[in-house]
């Protein structure tokens, strides 16, 4: 029994995991003197992963068509402003302890950066949702034989009230 309660764990912790992601590689970028438009980068590659996450809970409830497009702009400069506070930060520390120069533009540093964050971040989630997918299946499958149990021993027969969900006997 307590299987369950360690998938769900493991569910939430790569949740954790995506969501830490991308301002540890801001750090990394902070870290190795990547330009200042890695932060850039990184915070399209955080709404890359979000927009994605988006997509499957969209398909997941039914809905047909794109969800809306409208917070992807705020959505963007948000996280672009606490990476770049972020970044700021840590270059701020590191520059107390040596002298830094950053990057002028984009190189394979930052294309293998970019593709390493966002691509752990979208497998975390994936497999996160696949985890949580399948608890919830089995926890409904419980549920649905337990109702079905409980209406074929004679509680759903009829000769019963039911108020604010309790069965009340006649008797």
């Amino acid at each position: 029994m307590n299987q369950p309660t360690s998938l769900i764990q493991s569910a939430l912790l790569l949740r954790i995991i995506a969501i830490l992601t991308f301002p540890l590689g801001v750090v990394v970028a902070a870290l190795l003197e990547r330009s200042v438009l890695m932060v850039a980068a990184l915070a399209a590659g955080m709404l890359l992963a979000s927009w994605v996450e988006r997509f499957r809970l969209h398909r997941l409830t039914g809905h047909e068509g794109y969800p809306a497009v409208t917070g992807l702009l705020p959505g963007f400069a948000v996280r672009a402003g606490l990476l770049a506070g972020l970044f700021i930060v840590c270059l701020g520390v590191f520059a107390l302890f040596r002298e830094t120069s950053l990057a002028r533009g984009y190189g394979a540093v930052d294309v293998g950066l970019f593709c390493a964050t966002t691509g752990i971040a979208l497998l975390a989630n994936t497999f996160s949702a696949r985890i949580a997918t399948q608890e919830v299946s089995a926890v409904m499958g419980h549920m649905n034989t337990g109702f079905s149990n409980s209406a074929s021993s004679g509680a759903g027969d009829g000769d019963g009230e039911i108020i604010e969900g309790e069965i009340i006997d006649k008797e």
